[in-house]
């Protein structure tokens, strides 16, 4: 799957939303990204990037909806040298997806909501080096990244929302270097704690 059959699936999904939903809204969101790699022996988050998207939202129920998102989201990981303890290696990773998030979410209080789903990510940009080269061994990143979403929303004013989210890759991001597993170890697994702000654009709101 490639960038554009994903934003093509995002219009469709989008224009079936403001047509038959009720109690449909839309908006803007942005924040901060704290991600590991779990798989590659440095401990974490130890990188922060940027989460920038759109979403539309549309209630069928009182307190239940589902929300649709394209995002920019930055992963990867990141280890610093320590001269403290004579560790003077480091390593960078950035892996730059557009993703597509869909989301069930529960309005548990008045200013309170949970969230779960699942995303699907399409890989767009990969940058890796380590100890200041970028001839790194090991195989290429997947194209996509299949990832379960688990979050919680509180309400700051009438349109405006704070979301802590945590991700995790579902399937493996790459195969660990010396290509072993182990039960569900399969390989490399992006993860991710990430801090978002939601705005409700008005005039998208009915």
């Amino acid at each position: 799957m490639n960038i554009f059959k994903l934003i093509v699936i995002y219009i469709t999904i989008t224009i079936s939303f403001s047509i038959y939903g009720q109690d449909f809204n839309g908006g803007v969101l942005g924040g901060i990204n704290a991600t590991q790699v779990f798989g590659d022996n440095y401990s974490g988050p130890n990188k922060a990037g940027l989460y920038l998207g759109v979403f539309v939202n549309r209630y069928f129920s009182n307190r239940s909806s589902i929300q649709l998102e394209l995002d920019y989201i930055q992963k990867g990981s990141r280890k610093n040298p320590d001269g403290s303890t004579g560790d003077y290696d480091t390593y960078l990773l950035r892996l730059n997806y557009i993703e597509l998030p869909v989301l069930y979410k529960y309005d548990f209080a008045e200013k309170g909501t949970l969230e779960t789903g699942l995303s699907l990510g399409v890989l767009v940009h990969s940058y890796e080096e380590a100890n200041g080269s970028t001839a790194v061994s090991g195989e290429d990143f997947s194209s996509v990244d299949f990832s379960f979403n688990l979050g919680a929303y509180y309400t700051l004013a009438t349109n405006l929302r704070i979301n802590l989210r945590l991700s995790n890759s579902i399937l493996p991001i790459r195969p660990h270097s010396d290509g072993q597993t182990y039960r569900l170890n399969k390989g490399q697994y992006n993860q991710g704690i990430a801090f978002i702000l939601h705005y409700i654009i008005p005039g998208l709101s009915r």
